[in-house]
């Protein structure tokens, strides 16, 4: 019994019915949690960051530290998150009919297995009637899609270890390792050991994990404590660093895996980006061993109604105090920035409302996500210049580029926030103030651009009075033309012009390139088709 078992870290196995014999016939399989529906993965991996349309009026850096949350907590399941969580579901239970320790077959790999140790041999057995139905699956993606976060998302949703008692066996549901950069067959095994003593507070890496036992001791020890603990699935990550192996080091590491699955039974999961595919496909060999259940190919998000549907969903998340309805404009602006990887979307999300505070423009726009694009996003260029080239060769050239830490982006962005403390920022609809005697001039029908520098005016001069003080001198204003016309309104400045409504023309003129005006103004109806009335006219 392992350290960890005595701690109570691993819970007693439950079983259930899953309407199969050869499920319910099989503690290991009875033992994991049920075969899931799509409509029940959706739930399961789906996942939004808190959100209190309170902390709007928050100060911006309290705000920045809320809009942080996207990065963690945000997860949208589509189509192909689905697809891989039943295949993962499939890929596990079918790897444990062949290990069955109700039908003896878990101990006779056992006994396999120690032949093994005692020849060094990866093919040796004593029982040559074992048979493997393990698998394998092979998923592919560019950086930043999404593959090593779905996968730990979908790996919550199992026990990674389970006690059985009757049987005496502290199962392994699964464990992830990332591929060793030089491809090393023993720096796998040191690491598979640790792990497991990670999760079974186990000394295997004393026992079992010495360098100095030699690789092919090391990989059958690795084996048999697979087989021991009745590993699930190994899920192997980064297995592009097998391009950079040593000479013969990615071959033999292929060949391992090829064994793990075959002749030891136990499932494997290889995952990396597309220039390991690429090493994957050199030979017709190599590429039927990673096609077990399948190559899964994860490219970037077509832009599409799925892709609307995501942003959409993703907009809700917004702490700008003149957040806008997302639009077509924007909607285009984003993929064309992107390219369709949720990576980059998120974070351009959410340095977009990092910048949009310390800007005081306080709402998204295409000028704005572009500009943010050009200043945070240098390192990715290539990047996602390949993806629009659509040029494979391009892609896997590039593919394993990432953005810097975004963490630190969003601590430049405070200490900016920290840096304008002390500059006079406008009046906005969210002061409670403001809103009131807004509200009560748009009642008056006074347009916007009048009555902001007007309330301006009002609480610049009177900020000490009490609401009703402050409504009454507005209206003894109004109801006093002479009087009113001697008021000097103070105009709105040309650096304040991109905090005005975005149907004032003057927020227009600031967001946009003088030669590209008209173009704008003619698309919002704003000028008058000549043309077109001649033409009716005539």
């Amino acid at each position: 019994m392992t350290e960890s078992v005595k701690a109570g870290r691993i819970p007693i196995a439950i079983y259930g019915e899953f309407g199969l014999e050869e499920y319910k016939s099989n503690p290991l399989i009875a033992a994991l949690p049920p075969v899931y529906e799509a409509k029940q993965v959706v739930a399961l991996l789906r996942d939004n960051p808190a959100f209190n349309r309170d902390e709007i009026n928050l100060s911006g850096n309290i705000r920045v530290h809320a809009i942080a949350r996207l990065l963690k907590s945000f997860f949208q399941p589509l189509n192909h998150h689905i697809q891989l969580e039943q295949k993962i579901s499939l890929i596990i239970r079918q790897g444990y009919i062949g290990r069955n320790p109700e039908t003896g077959e878990h101990y006779s790999h056992l006994q396999n297995g120690y032949e093994r140790i005692m020849t060094g041999d990866l093919d040796a057995r004593l029982y040559d009637d074992v048979s493997s139905s393990a698998s394998s699956l092979s998923l592919f993606g560019c950086s930043g899609c999404g593959k090593s976060r779905t996968l730990d998302r979908i790996m919550r949703s199992y026990p990674q270890a389970l006690l059985h008692p009757e049987t005496n066996i502290t199962q392994l549901v699964y464990l992830k390792l990332d591929c060793p950069i030089d491809g090393d067959l023993d720096e796998l095994c040191l690491s598979f050991f640790n792990q497991v003593d990670k999760v079974l507070l186990t000394r295997y890496s004393q026992s079992h994990g010495r360098k100095k036992l030699g690789t092919k001791r090391l990989l059958a020890n690795m084996c048999q404590i697979a087989n021991l603990h009745a590993l699930g699935v190994l899920i192997i990550d980064e297995v592009q660093n097998l391009n950079e192996a040593r000479s013969g080091g990615a071959e033999k590491m292929h060949n391992f895996f090829v064994s793990l699955v075959n002749t030891i039974g136990v499932p494997v999961i290889q995952v990396g980006t597309h220039r390991a595919r690429k090493f994957f496909e050199r030979t017709l060999r190599a590429a039927r061993r990673i096609t077990g259940l399948g190559s899964l190919l994860w490219d970037r998000l077509p832009q599409d109604k799925h892709w609307d549907g995501l942003l959409k969903h993703l907009w809700q998340f917004q702490w700008l105090k003149k957040a806008e309805p997302l639009n077509q404009e924007l909607i285009d602006t984003m993929y064309e920035l992107t390219q369709g990887v949720m990576d980059f979307v998120v974070k351009l999300f959410v340095l977009a409302q990092a910048r949009a505070i310390v800007t005081n423009a306080e709402r998204i726009t295409p000028k704005l996500l572009r500009q943010v694009f050009k200043d945070e996003f240098k390192p990715v260029h290539p990047m996602l210049e390949a993806l629009k080239s659509g040029r494979e060769d391009l892609i896997r050239e590039y593919d394993d580029l990432l953005m810097p830490e975004i963490e630190a982006r969003l601590i430049s962005t405070m200490a900016a926030i920290d840096n304008n403390c002390t500059v006079e920022t406008p009046i906005t609809p969210s002061d409670d103030k403001a809103k009131r005697l807004l509200s009560l001039l748009a009642q008056m029908e006074i347009p916007q651009d009048i009555a902001i520098p007007f309330v301006d005016e009002v609480l610049t001069k009177h900020s000490e009075l009490p609401i009703p003080a402050l409504i009454n001198k507005l209206t003894s204003y109004t109801a006093a033309p002479k009087e009113q016309e001697t008021v000097k309104f103070r105009k709105v400045k040309r650096s304040q012009w991109s905090q005005l409504p975005s149907d004032d023309l003057r927020y227009q003129y600031a967001m946009n390139n003088s030669d590209e005006l008209y173009g704008v103004f003619k698309n919002k109806g704003l000028v008058f088709d000549l043309q077109a009335f001649v033409e009716k006219a005539g």
